[in-house]
């Protein structure tokens, strides 16, 4: 049966694992969704965490995000309710002190709970929160888009980030090349308290991703 023949799963797994060949000469900003992923990946130790809010970037590391231990990379499959990324990211801090946690978050998401910047400052907790900006909400053009529709409301202004983070007491950070992720977040495990980094997305990748999941679903009998 193809839906149970092993060659099928590791044709899967080489094809994932393509994804995270790319030029580290290119600098390009917006930074591709690909890039961003294995950045980050490159950077947390097994047993670290990320926490996912609700939005494309979950989609992204959820095919190209390689995962070593039980309840590292935490992600609401369920009613994916944005603005959840944030208040999770400080549970996990709270309950690992001694691990790395990152919040990887949309535009959109971070803005529906980003007050809780207040209560990550006032407990100084080292949390990490990574903002894939695209000035919109990503995975709803997508969708519309995927459905041959013209995008509608989907659009939007956003404060500057850097300025934000700093008017809770934490550290803002924006990504200006695309080395400059990597770099800021090496940076940012070495601060006392909560970090904002800001990495402007290309999803103009989310054509190409469209394309792979119709060619890589799976064969049935």
């Amino acid at each position: 049966q193809a839906w149970n023949d092993i060659r099928y799963y590791s044709k899967v797994r080489e094809f994932l694992d393509q994804q995270f060949k790319f030029d580290l000469n290119d600098e390009t900003v917006p930074v591709k969704p690909q890039r961003l992923v294995a950045d980050l990946r490159s950077v947390m130790r097994d047993s670290d965490i990320v926490v996912h809010d609700n939005g494309m970037h979950k989609i992204w590391a959820a095919r190209l995000y390689p995962v070593y231990a039980p309840n590292t990379f935490l992600v609401d499959n369920a009613l994916a309710s944005m603005g959840g990324g944030l208040p999770g990211g400080i549970a996990a801090k709270i309950v690992h002190p001694n691990r790395r946690v990152v919040v990887v978050t949309g535009d959109g998401g971070f803005m529906m709970n980003s007050q809780e910047l207040e209560t990550a400052v006032r407990l100084g907790l080292n949390v990490v929160v990574v903002i894939w900006n695209d000035n919109g909400f990503g995975m709803v053009k997508w969708h519309q888009e995927r459905e041959g529709k013209k995008p509608f409301g989907v659009d939007f202004g956003n404060p500057d980030f850097v300025k934000y983070a700093e008017s809770y007491g934490a550290l803002g950070l924006r990504v200006n090349k695309a080395s400059d992720f990597k770099n800021f977040l090496e940076k940012a495990f070495k601060q006392k308290g909560p970090v904002v980094i800001e990495a402007p997305v290309d999803y103009s990748e989310n054509v190409i991703l469209s394309k792979q999941i119709q060619n890589m679903v799976c064969p049935l009998p």
